[in-house]
């Protein structure tokens, strides 16, 4: 028997399976999507077409390399409808950008309430502990969980499934917890960005995308999104950091100009992070080096530290710093942060040449590296020069150093030897001089393209010889 349809029925048919299709992708899809492309005026709107769009209060758009994101910060976030309330399951997902460890209670993304031990009803927040923490609250009860906060571009994800809660880091799964039951009903408590739900706790950082989903999705589909939306979000090839050094901090007083430099450094939005070469402090202290370390988490962005000669005594540093001997990349870049003390004409020992040589070893010789130490493996800088500092050096034959950055010797100074940037930096002191006779005060900022890098010197504060402090 053949049965013959009409072109009409076949038409219908297919018309049905593609609108079938579409409302399983609309089942599947977030409830509400918010990038921070779709700003308007006042108005943040719901990329998934469901109208669920957020009131920008302060906020608005900034960009830090190359990526877009909604800057918030005191009285800057946004708020949005009641959004949950009764769901069997769920998915927050958020992209942040983390400048620094807060110390605080803050709202990334909540329906919860600041002032009280139990969420609300959903939220990804910051605790005064150095976490990120998601929490929960279903007719069952409550589910809190945390992971480390890590300065940078992230993607945190809450998700609930009706029987688990999870909290996710970068696509990676960070923490669980058993919890069933439907989602307890608010409708008071709004959906906030940068904020707790009562625009309090605010959120001094950026949020680039905030997706949210009535159903729990799965660690792939995870790892997926982030994936994507860092390739249609790539990082700029080219940035900026500062250098820093020598501030010989003694007391409050002498915090202050650091302080101002630290203002300057977070108000430039071209500054990736920044470098301090040492010499933190004036007699390595435990309230100097405190000082210090308090000083520099007022940085937004991160910040890498060395130990100076004046920062050796007490382990205090380690207390305060951590490793005295690391490396870190950003943009392609490798950053080789090396503990030179314990001073001028004392070389560098062979424990640390030879972290240096495995460092090496395992770098791509074409990877554009930085150098950092205190003491200066500058070839003119006179008796300030590191002894052994052309066997350092000749460690890196064959691979493409850039930069060799150096402290301890208070004035600037900038040259190309053989295709290497040699830099040394005025103290950022009111209690030390810088040796060169000038008086000038400040931090050096370096542009870095593909595979150059250049330099200047961002003056903070003048500082006469007879006002130099004790």
């Amino acid at each position: 028997m053949v049965i013959r349809f009409s072109a009409g029925t076949v038409l219908a048919a297919l018309l049905a399976l593609l609108l079938a299709a579409s409302w399983a992708l609309a089942q599947d899809g977030p409830v509400a999507s918010w990038d921070v492309a779709s700003i308007e005026g006042e108005t943040l709107g719901d990329a998934s077409g469901n109208g669920n769009d957020l009131a920008l209060h302060g906020a608005a758009a900034g960009e830090f390399m190359g990526r877009v994101f909604l800057r918030t910060g005191r009285d800057c976030y946004a708020v949005g409808p009641a959004l949950g309330d009764g769901w069997e399951a769920l998915t927050l997902a958020v992209v942040v950008l983390q400048e620094s460890d807060p110390g605080a209670y803050a709202g990334i993304a909540c329906r919860d309430n600041y002032g009280g031990p139990a969420g609300d009803v959903f939220g990804l927040l910051t605790d005064p502990q150095g976490k990120w923490t998601a929490r929960v609250a279903t007719a069952a009860g409550q589910a809190s969980l945390s992971a480390p906060i890590e300065v940078g571009w992230h993607q945190l994800a809450l998700t609930y499934d009706g029987a688990t809660v999870r909290l996710f880091v970068d696509g990676e799964p960070a923490a669980e917890r058993a919890l069933s039951g439907a989602l307890v009903s608010e409708p008071e408590t709004p959906l906030a960005i940068g904020a707790y739900s009562n625009a309090n706790g605010w959120f001094t950082g950026g949020v680039a995308s905030v997706q949210l989903f009535d159903r729990a999705l799965s660690p792939e589909e995870l790892a997926a999104t982030w994936a994507a939306w860092q390739a249609a979000h790539p990082e700029a090839t080219e940035f900026t950091f500062a250098q820093a050094g020598d501030t010989h901090i003694t007391d409050t007083k002498s915090v202050e100009i650091v302080n101002d430099a630290v203002d300057m450094i977070n108000a430039d939005p071209r500054i990736a992070f920044s470098l301090w070469l040492g010499d933190l402090t004036q007699s390595s202290t435990a309230d100097e080096m405190a000082l210090a370390r308090m000083a520099l988490d007022r940085l937004r962005r991160p910040r890498y530290v060395l130990r100076g000669n004046h920062d050796q005594t007490g382990g205090f540093y380690e207390r305060e710093f951590g490793e005295l001997n690391y490396v870190f990349e950003y943009a392609g870049w490798k950053f080789i942060m090396l503990d030179s003390n314990p001073g001028d004409a004392t070389p560098i020992d062979e424990e640390r040449m030879a972290w240096l040589r495995e460092v090496l070893a395992a770098t791509d010789p074409a990877q554009p590296l930085v150098l950092c130490t205190h003491h200066p493996l500058y070839p003119n800088t006179a008796s300030y020069l590191l002894a052994g500092a052309a066997d350092v050096i000749a460690l890196f034959a064959g691979h493409n150093l850039k930069a060799v950055l150096g402290a301890h010797y208070h004035a600037n100074q900038e040259e190309v030897i053989d295709g290497v940037l040699y830099t040394t930096t005025a103290c950022l002191a009111t209690t030390r001089r810088n040796f060169d006779g000038s008086t000038q005060r400040g931090y050096r900022l370096f542009h870095c393209t593909e595979d150059a890098i250049t330099t200047e010197f961002v003056p903070v504060r003048d500082v006469r010889p007879e006002d130099v402090g004790p």
